[in-house]
């Protein structure tokens, strides 16, 4: 076969091809052969440079059965690792890696995350083990809203925008200093301060925009790009009369186009602000995902006492159906994920006394208790257990609650908290990097702290991703690196999810991706050039799609000097297609090369698998030593 490989980060080679045909006694067709190398190619290897692989591309590997999980029931304990603060902190907070702390000179996976959350107007960015204060602004840039985190101006840093009551400010993330400041959005803003900004490339240039309500805002310089007029995200309510309170307005590609739509309740708008749907149904807060497997996003809306469905074109398919207890209640802020394994996604929201978890169409799955006379607090979805079922996180007026998705029962309840319950949610992230999740919640009214973090006590919760960046998250908006994708890869066909930070899979469904050296090339050694031959396995049982990334790092935790992408699918149970890395000798001299299955250029994975553990292989040797 032909194999194109393109070098990401060796400018020696920025694209070459290499020629692999079969043994002349090897058939051509029918069985599967093994390549071995052409030097029919100018810079590629002399023909016994390398030896032929032992088994041909594609050959069977044993399934890891080890990762077959049962159903999990009362093992799920959570406890507390450490409080901050004593003012309140309504929330949620966000989570990124956004210092070097390394000294690499870029973020990477090995940087220690930062959570932010609002103390008396100003800004705290708290290192995530615990330790202290990372830096903290003077000045008031918001208090009871939330963050959104991700590089606005391309500069390949991410930052931190917060939200007031009448601006929106951007912050340099490894300091906290100001970037910019756009006053004058009042009219798309909660009064009170209920606002959550997002960033999203919307015409996926590769300028990112930030929007807030209905405003969407040069991620840049913080310049007016335009403003819809219509919805903003907002929560229609009714005490002493009728009003609305909160913002949040979500952008997200409905249709599948590459653009993406700023959705609110009664409308969607495009990058300048212009209307690209409007229905004559209240605003509300909205959450995306596919219901009925059409490729494009359904709407899922609370509005008020009522939940709706919409269309991608904003048409309301089902509702309104209606909640009320007391003299005042708005519903909060819906999530999604599959609860119950059957590849279909259901939606969980609190209503007042009770949290719902609900199938599209507006069929209850389940209802529990809860004591939350508005309603306003949401949940979010994690499957901490690795068995297929998530967790529902949910914190309400007095307690916090976590429950089996599946039936809503209840796994950890604490009376640790207190709040008025202010649209926040917690978050759930790798916050100290131990390869473990954690679970951040702040408490909007408890004197004894402003946040907490929960970690497991038996320590068994799964390794999971180190950012959880705005109110209206989704798991394909933002790189694990802080930087915003262009285009925005859609969420429905790998993760089908909002609100979830839950990156596994239905029962009995699972990734665990290998790589295998092998062949290392060394007889150009003393001419500048190594080359690594590797490929994938597929140790899961469902098929790794294409697109799968292989670095070749110099010795162990060394350099990342070259990754690749897999161009075909691989079968569970067997190997992948072989690619080639074609280094500068000089980079990896007297070091042993590593391979690493699901790692790019920047050390970020891409899927949740059941064993992170075993993605690398070293090769026995050091290699073109002396030279």
């Amino acid at each position: 076969m032909r194999l194109a490989l393109c070098s990401a980060a060796v400018g020696l080679l920025s694209c070459s091809d290499y020629n692999f045909v079969p043994e002349p006694d090897e058939p051509k067709g029918g069985e599967e052969t093994g390549p071995t190398w052409d030097s029919g190619d100018s810079g590629s290897p002399p023909v016994d440079a390398c030896e032929e692989p032992e088994e041909p591309a594609g050959h069977a590997v044993t399934i890891n059965n080890e990762c077959e999980v049962e159903y999990q029931e009362g093992s799920f304990t959570p406890v507390v690792e450490w409080h901050y603060g004593n003012s309140a902190f309504c929330g949620p907070p966000a989570v990124g890696q956004i210092i070097d702390t390394n000294g690499s000179g870029g973020i990477d996976s090995d940087d220690l995350p930062v959570i932010l959350l609002y103390q008396g107007g100003s800004v705290e960015a708290l290192w995530g083990d615990g330790s202290g204060l990372a830096w903290r602004t003077s000045g008031n840039y918001g208090l009871y809203g939330g963050f959104a985190v991700g590089d606005v101006n391309a500069d390949g840093w991410p930052d931190v925008v917060t939200a007031g009551t009448n601006s929106v400010c951007a912050l340099d993330g490894r300091s906290g200093s100001q970037l910019w400041c756009t006053n004058g959005l009042a009219s798309s803003m909660d009064p009170f301060g209920y606002n959550y900004p997002s960033i999203a490339d919307m015409d996926a240039d590769g300028n990112p925009e930030v929007t807030m309500g209905d405003s969407i805002l040069n991620g840049a310089t913080g310049g007016i790009l335009g403003r819809g007029g219509r919805g903003i995200g907002a929560a229609p309510y009714v005490f002493e009369g009728h009003g609305s309170y909160g913002a949040m307005s979500v952008p997200v590609d409905l249709d599948g186009d590459g653009q993406l739509e700023l959705v609110t309740g009664n409308a969607a708008y495009d990058r300048t602000g212009n209307i690209v749907w409007q229905n004559t149904g209240l605003d509300g807060i909205v959450a995306v995902a596919d219901f009925d497997g059409d490729g494009q996003g359904e709407i899922v809306k609370t509005a008020g006492v009522y939940v709706y469905g919409m269309e991608s074109d904003g048409t309301e398919v089902w509702g309104p159906i209606a909640y009320s207890s007391g003299a005042y209640l708005a519903l909060g802020a819906p999530a999604i994920d599959d609860l119950d394994g059957d590849d279909v996604p259901e939606i969980v929201f609190a209503a007042g006394s009770n949290l719902i978890a609900m199938e599209w169409g507006g069929a209850e799955m389940w209802r529990v208790r809860v004591t939350d006379s508005s309603g306003a607090a949401g949940p979010v979805l994690f499957d901490f257990e690795m068995d297929g079922y998530p967790e529902v996180l949910y914190a309400d007026e007095q307690t916090i609650r976590f429950f089996s998705g599946l039936d809503g029962s209840v796994k950890y309840e604490s009376d640790q908290h207190e709040s008025v319950t202010i649209l926040e949610t917690p978050i759930v992230a790798d916050v100290d990097n131990d390869g473990q999740v954690e679970i951040v919640l702040g408490h909007c009214s408890w004197p004894q702290a402003a946040l907490t973090v929960f970690g497991d006590a038996d320590g068994s919760w799964p390794p999971g991703r180190k950012i959880w960046n705005q109110h209206a998250y989704y798991i394909s908006n933002i790189d694990d690196a802080g930087g915003v994708p262009s285009p925005t890869p859609s969420n429905f066909s790998l993760y089908n999810s909002f609100r979830s930070g839950d990156l596994g899979r239905p029962p009995s469904e699972y990734w665990d991706i290998k790589a295998e050296v092998l062949d290392v090339c060394e007889d150009e050694c003393d001419a500048g050039m190594l080359y690594v031959a590797a490929w994938p396995t597929n140790a899961g049982n469902i098929e790794v799609p294409v697109g799968t990334w292989l670095s070749l790092r110099a010795g162990a935790n060394g350099t990342i000097l070259d990754a690749q992408q897999t161009t075909e699918v691989i079968a569970p149970g067997f190997t992948g297609e072989m690619v080639v890395f074609a280094v500068p000798s000089t980079q990896i001299a007297g070091l042993q090369p590593v391979v690493t299955a699901d790692e790019d250029i920047a050390g970020q994975g891409l899927y949740y698998e059941c064993d992170e553990g075993n993605n690398a292989e070293t090769w026995p040797d050091t290699v073109c030593d002396g030279r």
